[in-house]
């Protein structure tokens, strides 16, 4: 259980102060225990953010995952939509994660870059088969230069939707959510009458 509330407490003070900020003994009391206590979990401050850094990383991973695999089923336009509101739900369900999240992938720590870059790598991979699939069940006859198109604006509407959370507030920000949704449903509706 301290394992997962020092995690838990060395991101939300990254989320706070970054990493310098981030001190040993700012952890320690937010768990409650003595900061040479932090030593018996984790070697130095560098272990315990590289293990924090991970399991936010592969968190993110693993709800976007969840979102794919329980919409895999569905016609692909409502995929999208769904990975919309994934992105939506899960970042704005945990700010303070999110933040930390930012702040990682805008300036990771040396400790951790190699495994950021591999995990983006990984993810991106993984995106790109997966709407690839979607795509092609739905869709048999659309040529590969169009899958890629699509893939593209599909991630570029995503990184707006994300970057959102931090521009918009209330109904302006449910505006833009909304507007990703209708283009990528314009998108979809041109398909259809395209390749169907």
């Amino acid at each position: 259980m301290k394992r997962q509330e020092l995690i838990d407490a060395a991101l939300l003070h990254y989320s706070l102060y970054g990493y310098q900020g981030a001190t040993m003994r700012k952890i320690a009391a937010e768990v409650g225990i003595k900061p040479a206590s932090i030593y018996f979990f984790y070697e130095n401050k560098e272990a315990l953010f590289t293990a924090s850094f991970k399991q936010l990383l592969d968190n993110h991973f693993t709800i976007m995952k969840k979102i794919l695999h329980e919409q895999q089923d569905a016609p692909v336009d409502k995929i999208f939509s769904a990975m919309f509101q994934g992105i939506v739900s899960h970042h704005t369900g945990d700010l303070q994660s999110t933040k930390a999240y930012v702040s990682l992938v805008t300036s990771p720590i040396p400790e951790i870059k190699v495994y950021l870059q591999k995990h983006m790598r990984n993810f991106a991979n993984w995106l790109v088969e997966s709407l690839e699939t979607a795509l092609r069940r739905s869709y048999p006859l659309i040529p590969e230069s169009e899958v890629d198109r699509i893939i593209k604006q599909f991630v570029l509407l995503g990184n707006g939707v994300f970057w959102g959370i931090f521009l918009y507030e209330g109904e302006d920000f449910e505006e833009q959510v909304a507007l990703a949704d209708q283009m990528t449903q314009s998108l979809f509706n041109q398909l259809k009458l395209q390749y169907k």
